[in-house]
């Protein structure tokens, strides 16, 4: 679950010289709970994370990060090559989701995973767009600022109302 997310609050911790029992009376967190998220068995909600960025007094988006990497990667594991089908003249991989629920072949998967590391770099998504005319409009949407965003959204209303329409 957590574990890199753990081991981070638990070497801040130790870095400031902070007992676990300090920690769960300073946060109001019981030490359980401490122990339980510092071995990695529990993530918790963001509303205890700030407590104890609080308490450490660490970047609450540092452990977010975390947190948000450790769910990604998790979700990546969760996909896995566990068929090969055989079609026509061709034998094709296929991924499966841990539950064989969803059946998607291995260029999605990669395309996937590709776009889970790069989740946070806006402008990377738009290389797993095909179409270039797209592409070039969704690398530079990236660099705008919102005033220039939101100039491009109207012009782009003007021209597709539907494609805009809730």
């Amino acid at each position: 679950m957590g574990v890199k997310l753990g081991a981070y609050i638990k070497n801040e911790r130790r870095d400031k010289k902070i007992s676990a029992k300090t920690l769960s009376v300073k946060t109001g967190i019981s030490k359980s709970y401490i122990d339980y998220i510092e071995s990695g068995a529990r993530e918790p909600q963001v509303d205890m994370l700030a407590k104890i960025a609080v308490v450490l007094d660490v970047p609450l988006e540092a452990m977010v990060d975390i947190q948000k990497k450790e769910q990604m990667l998790s979700a990546i594991t969760k996909l896995s090559v566990s068929d090969v089908e055989a079609g026509d003249d061709e034998i094709r991989a296929v991924a499966r989701t841990a539950d064989n629920s969803h059946s998607i072949d291995a260029e999605a998967l990669a395309k996937t995973k590709e776009a889970f590391r790069m989740a946070g770099d806006d402008s990377r998504i738009a290389d797993f767009l095909e179409n270039p005319n797209l592409k070039a409009i969704v690398k530079a949407g990236a660099t705008l600022s919102d005033e220039d965003l939101e100039k491009l959204r109207k012009v782009m209303e003007s021209l597709y109302p539907d494609a805009f329409s809730k």
